[in-house]
């Protein structure tokens, strides 16, 4: 409820069944308050709520009523399917038509143009630049050259300012080809493999059943002679060649053979956004059938023919792949008109030949190239405003995404990323939380200046890039680096339950595998964090007591137990012995009846000296009242004793010199890191009432180990239990009652004065290696 203060209640409905569509008979009665972004259900019994985002809604029904009620059907564009039953009628029929009225009818209006943003996500956007991408493929080089003619979008408006086309073509080439291409999208460079074969990309030819442009097919040429290993190159086209021919009648349809000369032509079997719509459509009605059997089950599935369309997309982009690893040809890839099939194939083709598309920044880069740089109708195909006309919507984008995934699911180790991220992207290009998929081109969003009115997508993933980093990615493995041709059966492809399904949690698996290796991941590298520290202190406890910093290991080791070699003190070595140049240890009659060796009982009375000093020192003392309130009381207090001398370890690090704790600050680093850690599987619902789906992460808080969500977690704490001194995810309790303790503040403070300029080297180490990697790179 603290967050419905930030929002302005337009209406509120109580008394409001939630019903669950796969069990009826369970109903959840709450409250509905309806604000100008959100629709927000609150079951005050169950603590649960429902945040339905307004721009994320698909459709809303008001049904027949019932003795029940009312009931108001929610169908949402992340596949979300709620059925609120309403005791009143008119009420109902008021919800009914605010919520329709509350959809954005222009872009202005639109939510990333409202959105606040978490104190961490600040309102910048990492620069991208087309260049810079083509610059790491080697353009411009002998054969390919860059083209400044559509600076100011005279020659596409759709296309990027920058194009790249081969180098012997001319500025009357590209324009005359242009006029003869659907909305004058030229055919221009969109990926060239190490091995001088290329993807090109353009829209159906105005060609109707006779017409010819020369510019066009000396261009075609053009790009045939860029590639030394081939006299000959593909036109593939996407649409099934029905579809072709029957755009002839309208003066479109696909190349002449007569007119392109050693040009081989191809046709795919993708169909068209109307029948993709259909499709998703079917699909989903097949999600919503209540206890159907088996048969109905799957003759549903089979019915919506949704997985035979994403195995002709993966056809097609393993066709193009196949064409430029095996055969070694140019691919010019077009559909209709260039920005629906063909992003989809160019993408998934240059996924499969380049490794670097299949890491997390890769794969952003290869969104910005072939999605938002060449052209995708976003705010067109997924309905960003009430005005959109609905029969353009289609789920071209949302198909791109589930190819992805059905990819991975056949390479697990070859993606950095995981199944959330693409989930994360599907329904972020959805909700225009953030600027980046607002409009239909590059130049719609200059037009609306979303770098300077929106907060960007990308800073959110960069942000919390743990968050979608696959477990089981290995780049060392063959299949991270090399290219993929799959083989693909009717038997491969899988029903994306995750995806369809996220919000049925009776349906999804108990425990997901990757969801509990992440955590595990995390788990260990929190413990280990917090062993190093303590290998640390226990050598500077040890040194301090022996007094022989000598003996101390100079390095620090990252593994969870250390065994330290340590020398004889001398109070053990009996002087007679000295002179007599014999050091060997006195041993008591106990001892020997011990059975203990030599060396193992040095350790013991070693181990009962430290023993019986730390004693001494950490005796137990009255707690300060902040220690209590802060949550970090211990069984010993530093108050009445005096500090610890300072001193200089040989291990240490110019940001550990002179940074010896107190006893206090043992005790902060002691209790503020949570050795065990609740398992993923077991909370349904976060503390602040929020239900946890499948795609949204939960996260372990470092402090206590209880699971929370993103709203709850702070990220930026310096906890003082860790050995790295790294920032990490706390709840929000557990910050309050940290940041309370007086020895935090200390502990703060020493974190931002010495740290500086050991980050500062870092980073300069950082970039200085990266610079290396990316010139040999380069060079190779």
């Amino acid at each position: 409820m603290d967050r419905l203060d930030r929002f302005a209640s337009l209406r509120v409905v109580e008394n409001v069944r939630l019903i669950d569509r796969f069990n009826s008979r369970q109903q959840i009665i709450g409250t509905i308050y309806l604000t100008s972004t959100h629709l927000i259900f609150i079951d005050p019994e169950g603590k649960r709520e429902t945040w339905i985002l307004h721009s994320l809604t698909s459709y809303v029904d008001k049904l027949p009523t019932t003795q029940h009620g009312c009931p108001l059907h929610v169908r949402t564009k992340h596949f979300l399917a709620a059925e609120f039953t309403i005791p009143k009628e008119r009420d109902c029929a008021d919800l009914h038509a605010t919520l329709n009225q509350l959809k954005p009818d222009s872009y202005e209006k639109l939510y990333c143009f409202l959105y606040q943003a978490p104190n961490y996500l600040e309102k910048i956007w990492d620069p991208f630049l087309l260049a810079t991408e083509y610059v790491r493929m080697g353009v411009p080089n002998t054969n390919w050259k860059v083209e400044d003619g559509n600076s100011n979008f005279d020659m596409c408006d759709t296309y990027p300012p920058l194009i790249y086309v081969p180098i012997l073509t001319t500025k009357a080439m590209l324009f005359g080809s242009s006029k003869f291409r659907s909305r004058g999208r030229l055919p221009v460079l969109t990926y060239l493999h190490p091995n001088g074969a290329s993807i090109t990309r353009c829209s159906q030819p105005l060609s109707g059943f006779s017409a010819r442009c020369q510019e066009d097919e000396q261009l075609l040429q053009c790009i045939l002679k860029t590639n030394p290993y081939s006299n000959t190159m593909y036109i593939i086209d996407t649409r099934p060649r029905i579809n072709a021919v029957a755009n002839r009648a309208a003066g479109k349809g696909y190349e002449n053979e007569d007119y392109y000369s050693n040009i081989q032509f191809k046709f795919c079997s993708i169909e068209n956004i109307h029948i993709m719509r259909g499709s998703l459509q079917k699909l989903l009605e097949t999600c919503e059938m209540k206890n159907p059997t088996m048969n109905q089950y799957l003759n549903a599935l089979d019915n919506s023919s949704w997985l035979q369309h994403i195995k002709s997309i993966l056809d097609a982009a393993i066709l193009i792949a196949r064409a430029i690893e095996v055969e070694k040809k140019n691919v010019l890839v077009h559909c209709s008109d260039g920005w629906d099939r063909t992003a989809q194939c160019c993408s998934l083709a240059s996924l499969l030949l380049c490794p670097y598309y299949r890491s997390i920044h890769g794969f952003r880069v290869l969104i910005e190239k072939e999605w938002l740089s060449f052209g995708h109708k976003f705010s067109d195909r997924c309905g960003h405003t009430a005005t959109s006309d609905s029969k353009e919507q289609s789920p071209i984008f949302l198909q791109f995404i589930e190819s992805v995934w059905q990819l991975s699911q056949i390479y697990p180790t070859a993606f950095e990323f995981n199944e959330r991220f693409l989930i994360s992207l599907h329904d972020n290009s959805h909700s225009c939380q953030y600027g980046n998929f607002v409009g239909n081109c590059e130049k719609d969003r200059l037009d609306l200046c979303v770098k300077e009115r929106t907060y960007s997508y990308w800073n959110y993933v960069l942000q919390n890039v743990n968050d979608f980093k696959n477990p089981l990615f290995r780049p060392q493995s063959s299949y991270a680096s090399e290219v993929l041709l799959p083989v693909i059966n009717s038997q491969t492809l899988k029903f994306w339950l995750s995806m369809y399904h996220r919000f049925d949690s009776s349906l999804l698996p108990k425990e997901n595998i990757s969801n509990t290796l992440a955590h595990l991941v995390d788990h260990t590298l929190s413990l280990n964090d917090h062993a190093r520290l303590l290998e640390k202190r226990i050598r500077e406890l040890h040194s301090m007591l022996d007094g022989d910093p000598t003996t101390i290991p100079t390095t620090a080791s990252s593994s969870t137990t250390t065994t330290a070699t340590t020398t004889t003190s001398n109070e053990d070595v009996d002087d007679s012995d000295v002179e007599k140049g014999n050091h060997h240890t006195k041993i008591s009659l106990p001892e020997l009846d011990s059975g203990l060796s030599e060396t193992e009982l040095s350790q013991t009375r070693i181990a009962d000296s430290i023993s019986s000093k730390l004693n001494t020192i950490l005796k137990p003392s009255t707690l300060s009242t902040s220690d209590v309130e802060s949550g970090f009381s211990g069984d010993y207090s530093p108050h009445g004793k005096a500090p610890l001398s300072s001193f200089i370890l040989q291990h240490q690090s110019s940001i550990d010199t002179n940074d010896i704790p107190t006893i206090e600050r043992i005790a902060l680093e002691l209790n503020s890191i949570a050795l065990d850690w609740r398992s993923y599987h077991t909370p349904l619902h976060c503390s602040c009432s929020l239900p946890f789906d499948s795609a949204q992460r939960k996260y372990n808080c470092w402090r206590c180990g209880e699971n929370f969500c993103a709203r709850c977690i702070e990220r930026g704490i310096y906890l003082p239990g860790l050995y790295s001194n790294s920032l990490a995810p706390v709840c929000k309790t557990c910050a309050c009652s940290i940041k309370s303790s007086p020895s935090f503040a200390d502990f703060s403070a020493l974190v931002k004065s010495k740290s500086t300029e050991f980050i500062r080297n870092q980073t300069a180490m950082k970039l200085s290696r990266s610079m290396i990697i990316d010139q040999f790179n380069n060079d190779r």
